[in-house]
């Protein structure tokens, strides 16, 4: 055979086959992330120190958003489901929007405070469309098409539910501390006050930052959390049902002395949440506030794990 001097020697040396593999597995990763968001959901996120709440604007209801510092993502209600251009109209997010624009598209827990649908109603969609590993829940019932589908859609993608009480500690990563502190027990009661007081109610601490989540807890509950005396004290709170004025126990928020409070309200919302009284209780306290119907999306940043550093970041300042 002639010779025409061309060999072939591309793949011949051990370490050139090693390079051509290496260079293959970073583009089919740069394919991933920037070509097919869904396969780049497969991915694990990024490390990083910081944890993250993202406290969404959804209008009139509750979407907390937990990233932790080792890359899991958790979803703490959803607020309600409307049109698309309702909620643009509104000046408001759909949650399984607000994800994907996030990056998410798998989440490793749902927790739902509880049924009423400004909580619960944005979670169907979610669960449509990303995947849920698994949903915490208070193990209170409603007879709405809501929640129906809610509990069809977990069977359907055989995601469990789990009902928590007071004193379980959720598995969110062991550099983060979360505790239930309520509900005690299940109330099979579809009363409005009833379900609001089934709220899962969540402490969460990282480093030397702590984080009490409320749902709409009223002041039935707030009494009866004060068993907790000290160990409620936390720096930022998600203020209880929006600011409303069954929820306004002063005793309570004075064990928890927050630093910062949340409260996610909708803009013109009927209820004309969050009430004078609530904000005069809150400024009594010297707790500064963040509110979703004046500052859009609301981040906050924890600093790390043996830091007392936290930050926030707002759409917009008022």
């Amino acid at each position: 055979m002639a010779d025409y001097g061309f060999e072939q020697r591309s793949f011949q040396s051990t370490a050139h086959r090693f390079l051509f593999i290496v260079l293959f597995l970073v583009c089919i990763g740069v394919w991933a992330v920037f070509l097919s968001p869904d396969l780049a959901g497969l991915l694990p996120p990024a490390f990083h120190r910081e944890l993250l709440l993202d406290f969404i604007n959804v209008g009139q209801g509750d979407a907390i958003l937990v990233r932790t510092p080792r890359g899991r993502a958790y979803l703490i209600d959803a607020g309600t489901n409307v049109p698309l251009a309702q909620a643009r109209s509104e000046g408001r997010e759909l949650v399984h929007h607000y994800l994907r624009r996030e990056g998410i598209t798998r989440l490793d827990g749902v927790v739902v405070t509880h049924p009423h649908n400004d909580h619960l109603g944005g979670i169907p969609p979610v669960l449509k469309l990303l995947r849920v590993d698994r949903v915490w829940e208070c193990g209170s019932k409603i007879d709405t098409v809501t929640y129906q589908d809610y509990v069809s859609l977990c069977q359907q993608k055989r995601i469990p539910r789990q009902s928590v009480q007071a004193g379980d500690l959720l598995d969110w990563g062991d550099e983060l501390f979360v505790q239930v502190l309520h509900p005690v027990e299940v109330v099979n009661s579809e009363e409005y006050s009833d379900l609001n007081n089934m709220s899962v109610t969540l402490l969460m601490r990282y480093g030397k930052v702590t984080v009490l989540l409320t749902g709409d807890i009223e002041e039935k509950v707030e009494m009866e959390l004060t068993r907790y005396g000290p160990g409620l004290k936390a720096q930022v709170i998600k203020v209880p049902h929006h600011g409303s004025e069954t929820s306004l126990y002063k005793p309570f928020l004075e064990l928890v002395a927050p630093e910062y409070g949340i409260i996610q309200v909708g803009r013109n919302n009927p209820f004309r949440h969050p009430s004078p009284a609530a904000l005069s209780l809150y400024a009594s306290l010297q707790t500064r506030l963040y509110r979703n119907d004046y500052h859009g999306n609301i981040r906050l940043r924890i600093g790390g794990r043996d830091s007392g550093d936290y930050s926030f970041k707002v759409d917009r300042d008022m």
